[in-house]
């Protein structure tokens, strides 16, 4: 039997990342984000950021024609390329993550690398105003205007649909693909999370009856 295992996938700046935090909290779940990245930092000895900027603007559109649905780690050896070798190890540590204990997994299309095991895949967006207005609250020095944020978040977006459209089989943020989406615009994420990890609860328990 497969752990209990959450995947978030979430639109930039719809606070996906705060959401998954606090939902594995409240479940008692490991949380995996940019902890990923640290641990593919160790065993490549690259820089965090590089890793997080190469992984998401892959530009794996180039590789196609790549069957739907294949994971990276079945990949033909002539697609190889750095960008490649990386999501190639990314899969293997989601995959050996996953098998460990119930976790809650944030972005890195681990809704598609895990399908085989069933994950209760959420999809976290918002409105665009209130996702410039997130990204502002959390300015740490760099400012820009409402059209610079809205670039800045429709750039992300498109970047993190890439590879998940060409390993996919419903396009990124489709609803056909989720269990769940969550609106985030109108009611504050700590307060969603009594009524999401309720979910969760009832959701694997069905999911182990059957």
């Amino acid at each position: 039997m497969h752990n209990n295992i959450i995947t978030i996938s979430r639109e930039f700046g719809s606070g996906g990342r705060e959401l998954g935090k606090r939902l594995a909290e409240a479940l008692g779940y490991a949380y995996y984000d940019r902890e990923l990245l640290t641990m593919l930092a160790k065993e490549t000895d690259l820089n965090e950021d590089y890793l997080e900027q190469t992984l998401e603007e892959s530009g794996l559109s180039s590789l196609y024609p790549i069957t739907i649905g294949q994971s990276f780690s079945v990949l033909p050896d002539y697609f190889a390329n750095h960008s490649t070798d990386l999501l190639r190890k990314q899969t293997t540590l989601i995959l050996s993550l996953a098998a460990k204990s119930n976790c809650v997994i944030v972005g890195r299309n681990a809704d598609i690398i895990l399908a085989d095991q069933e994950p209760l895949r959420l999809f976290v967006h918002a409105d665009m105003d209130e996702r410039i207005a997130r990204c502002r609250r959390r300015e740490t020095g760099e400012v820009l205007s409402d059209k610079e944020y809205e670039k800045k978040i429709r750039q992300i977006d498109k970047n993190r649909s890439k590879t998940h459209a060409i390993l996919g089989d419903y396009p990124w943020g489709d609803r056909r693909g989720y269990e769940l989406c969550v609106n985030t615009t109108t009611i504050t994420i700590k307060d969603l999370i009594p009524a999401l990890s309720a979910y969760a609860e009832k959701w694997f328990a069905i999911k182990q009856e059957h």
